[in-house]
């Protein structure tokens, strides 16, 4: 009987974490240490926990993802967000492990790219977390030859027992129908916004990606106020009561963040495939009846 494969998962207990727990235990021997058993911004404990579990693949979902408290905490954001990654992928190269990092679409933001992005449009992000994965991003590819970084989009999902749950694109929205209290949308920012279901059932096929960078995500044409929009309709209550039209955020130039998929789904052999946004929006309202 073929042995499953070592899969050392950080930021287990995290939003990401504990439904990509889920939906691989069983197809793999998964590894998740929790804080107070790995520390990864500490060179010496990676080293030693990597040469004693032997992980095939390294899955690197721990970060600081607020952007707010990355601006307020510069230090902090580059110890988690940099040095962990090059902690993880020295080890990860010294033991022969693939190295896959959880970026983010934020390293787009300040391109004045229209339509959306591919992975070489010129990138200069504009706060401190898209920087630091940036950063992260370089500093792991030259140190781990078998390295690749997925640049995710904002995602979402309800609560679920057990389950860690932030403030999301759906439950916005729903404390928005709820209360009676129309939240404002920005007209000039476009970003893809995924379902998180979505994104741990294309996890395994990012276990044979080639080393590189790729968007991992939920493509989108709207705009976040049109996306909002269509999200009301879907809910069948009135769009004015939801969202209100924000033309004055994003002055200088229009915020663009929306990934292009196409990379991923030729290297992964059309293994990896996104719904987009919307479609993405209907299937979950579809799964989990929400009101």
């Amino acid at each position: 009987m073929k042995s499953l494969q070592n899969i050392l998962i950080t930021g287990a207990s995290g939003f990401v974490g504990n439904r990509a727990i889920k939906a691989l235990q069983g197809q793999y021997n998964l590894i998740t240490p929790s804080h107070s058993e790995l520390d990864i911004t500490s060179a010496d404990e990676v080293e030693d926990f990597i040469s004693r579990t032997k992980p095939e693949i390294i899955l690197h979902l721990a970060a600081i993802s607020n952007t707010g408290y990355c601006e307020e905490h510069p230090d902090e954001s580059y110890l988690v967000n940099v040095v962990s990654v090059e902690n993880l992928a020295r080890s990860a190269e010294k033991h022969h492990a693939k190295l896959i990092f959880f970026s983010s679409d934020q390293i787009y933001n300040g391109n004045h790219e229209s339509g959306l992005l591919s992975e070489d449009v010129p990138v200069s992000p504009e706060n401190h977390y898209g920087r630091h994965k940036l950063l992260a991003e370089e500093r792991g590819a030259a140190l781990c030859k078998d390295f690749v970084a997925l640049r995710a989009t904002w995602m979402y999902d309800i609560d679920r027992p057990g389950m860690k749950t932030h403030n999301n694109f759906i439950l916005n929205i729903r404390n928005a129908k709820k209360n009676g209290t129309p939240l404002r949308f920005a007209t000039r920012e476009f970003r893809g916004i995924t379902w998180i279901d979505d994104v741990v059932k294309n996890i395994p096929y990012t276990f044979d990606l080639p080393a590189g960078i790729y968007n991992f995500g939920a493509e989108n044409h709207l705009n976040t106020y049109e996306t909002a929009v269509e999200y009301a309709k879907i809910l069948q209550c009135n769009p004015e009561e939801i969202a209100i039209p924000d033309t004055e955020r994003f002055p200088e130039h229009i915020r663009n963040i929306s990934i292009s998929m196409e990379k991923a789904k030729i290297a992964s052999k059309g293994k990896i495939q996104f719904r987009n946004t919307l479609e993405n929006l209907r299937e979950f309202h579809k799964a989990n009846k929400v009101d």
